[in-house]
């Protein structure tokens, strides 16, 4: 037998479930874990973490406009523009590039090294899904069907 180790009371308690233990430790498993799912969805988030969540959107459109000029940008410029600490801006664009909303390069700075730079996605790296049109065309303009 392995000697597993489990983070949460609900890994343990799969690990039990697909286990081959008798019927009645199988189903103390599975109520455990329906009383862990109705906890975690009869939880209430706070209101100081709705306000934080609020200010983090704020913040990360004024990332997103910081950025609007193209230019790739460092967390210690960027929060000098939002009067924010850098670690609360690297943060921030961390959780964007990691939705995809801009990029991460790495730039380097004389004396400090590679730096995380951010900027938004380039033209390039956007895929446009367009309709192909199969009407077959002649000098610019679509060709009639003409029954003979």
């Amino acid at each position: 037998m392995t000697n597993a180790t489990f983070k949460t009371e609900r890994e343990f308690l799969n690990a039990v479930i697909e286990a081959n233990v008798s019927e009645a430790i199988s189903e103390f498993a599975k109520g455990r874990i329906a009383a862990l799912d109705k906890k975690n969805a009869d939880r209430k988030v706070s209101k100081s973490a709705l306000a934080h969540k609020a200010e983090n959107d704020s913040f990360k459109t004024a990332i997103l406009a910081a950025l609007a000029d193209g230019q790739i940008h460092i967390a210690s410029e960027l929060s000098e523009i939002l009067g924010v600490s850098t670690q609360k801006v690297s943060a921030l664009a961390r959780q964007l590039a990691e939705d995809g909303t801009i990029e991460v390069d790495d730039v380097p700075i004389k004396g400090k090294g590679k730096v995380k730079g951010y900027s938004l996605p380039s033209d390039d790296d956007i895929i446009v899904d367009e309709e192909e049109d199969d009407t077959p065309e002649e000098d610019g303009a679509p060709v009639e069907d003409v029954a003979e």
